[in-house]
């Protein structure tokens, strides 16, 4: 059987082309997504883009504990393996009235992070049995990100996303650590896509403009993500990949923007390789999950 890939969030930007690109490289790519026809479209993108290759949609919305829950039934009805688990689904804005999810959680921390742990621990033994990895999409904003888990879930705030890209991190991390399977953080890098939807007048018409000049393409941006799931030679602990040469001496900024460098091994915020902290987010995890076991 073929080697199969999971790449949540693959309708569009750089999940799409992500999936895309795995598929060209031999993997079954299940595109795990909230709309099946824009998954469709995806899929047919893909086809263009590797002939003959496989691919099967599964619907999931992350910020839906039921709705993970269905899709782990539903692929584990359907698949006995799985190499590679991209976790790439996400949200970088929330209206005012979906800013709590229908399970009563705080909008990021349920699409970005909780969601995405909940489906990792449902399939782990699957990936463990199939010597398999699990891809996290993270951002330059983890460096912004909270410790203080429990007060920054309660309510959207200025570090509610920041955090839940720091929480995948940690995640990450701590799956070396916990479960010995490859756990890999990816930086896709500032990319010109459908995330700044938000954007509305004045303010978009100056973005369409200049935002093409200075961030990356989607497929640049997914090239942390393909490397992340298929490299043979990673780091075996704490890896976070770039897609930006990091300077020494400007380590945050040289990894928020700059030249296209192709995945690149680098180094995130200091406090993402606390060991303690990554066991702490582990353990609240486990606790915030158990209403939906």
């Amino acid at each position: 059987m073929s080697k199969v890939a999971i790449v949540t969030g693959s309708s569009s930007g750089i999940g799409q082309e992500a999936a895309a690109e795995l598929a060209s490289k031999g993997f079954h790519v299940v595109y795990a997504c909230r709309n099946e026809a824009k998954a469709k479209e995806a899929m047919a993108y893909a086809a263009k883009v590797a002939p003959g290759s496989q691919t099967t949609f599964l619907q999931l919305d992350t910020g839906k504990m039921k709705s993970v829950k269905a899709f782990a039934t539903a692929f584990l009805a359907k698949f006995d393996r799985l190499d590679v688990l991209v976790n790439n689904a996400g949200c970088g804005y929330f209206l005012k009235d979906q800013r709590t999810t229908e399970d009563g959680l705080e909008s990021f921390f349920a699409t970005n992070y909780l969601g995405p742990f909940l489906l990792t621990k449902l399939l782990l033994a699957t990936i463990k049995k199939s010597d398999g990895r699990v891809v996290n999409v993270t951002s330059i904003e983890h460096w912004e990100g909270s410790y203080d888990f429990e007060k920054v879930t309660q309510k959207t705030g200025a570090l509610s996303y920041a955090t839940s890209k720091l929480m995948l991190m940690l995640m990450a991390f701590e799956l070396c650590q916990r479960e010995n399977i490859q756990g890999v953080a990816v930086n896709p890098g500032g990319v010109y896509s459908g995330i700044w939807w938000y954007l509305r007048g004045f303010k978009a018409k100056l973005w369409a403009i200049f935002a093409p000049l200075f961030l990356l393409n989607t497929k640049q941006g997914s090239a942390t993500i393909v490397h992340g799931a298929t490299a043979d030679s990673l780091p075996a602990k704490s890896c976070y990949l770039s897609p930006y040469k990091q300077k020494s001496w400007c380590p945050y900024y040289s990894d928020m923007l700059g030249f296209f460098n192709g995945a690149t091994v680098a180094m995130g915020c200091p406090k993402a390789y606390k060991e303690d902290q990554w066991k702490k987010l582990w353990e609240f995890s486990e606790e915030k999950v158990k209403p939906f076991l």
